[in-house]
């Protein structure tokens, strides 16, 4: 509103009514905008982490369940050292590939999408999906702090979540 801007959410009375898909305000990142970024944006192929396909977590990769979370997550990630038991400060890390920063880490991200396991029907493909239109369940995408395992650690790693947590953020975006 700040900027002039049309929301691109539509409220009453603090209440979600729908989406102005022709707005150019800011919005959650969609499911398949978060992923792209995470595995495509800035690299040849696709990739399985948002490092690249090497199992092993590189040096300052971000902001994960690294030797100082032993003890305090379920797993950890041996061997790899971030100095941040729980949140870091955002930008501590370098931009990923894409040019975004905490991609890997930090906080487990809060997108546009309701939670659905319903796949998309064969031979069916989308351009620029927003997912089911209503749902009790937000879709989040990527690792936090607490990740460390490889399947968190994944950059298709997806959860759902109904509430906050102290591990789940947000980023936003809007269409140019």
């Amino acid at each position: 509103k700040k900027e002039g801007r049309a929301p691109f959410y539509r409220l009453t009375d603090g209440n979600f009514k729908g989406i102005d898909m022709s707005s150019s305000g800011y919005r959650l990142l969609t499911e398949a905008e978060w992923a792209w970024l995470a595995r495509k944006a800035g690299r040849r192929t696709q990739t399985v982490f948002p490092w690249g396909d090497d199992s092993t977590v590189p040096a300052n990769a971000g902001n994960i369940a690294d030797e100082s979370a032993n003890g305090i997550t379920k797993f950890y990630v041996p061997n790899y050292t971030d100095k941040f038991a729980k949140l870091a400060p955002v930008g501590t890390f370098p931009p990923e590939k894409s040019g975004l920063f905490d991609i890997t880490g930090n906080v487990s991200e809060w997108v546009h999408d309701f939670y659905s396991l319903q796949p998309p029907k064969a031979g069916q493909v989308k351009t620029d999906p927003f997912g089911p239109a209503m749902g009790s369940i937000h879709v989040v995408r990527g690792a936090s702090w607490r990740s460390g395992d490889r399947s968190t650690l994944r950059a298709a790693f997806r959860r759902g979540a109904s509430g906050p947590a102290d591990d789940i953020g947000f980023r936003i975006g809007r269409y140019l």
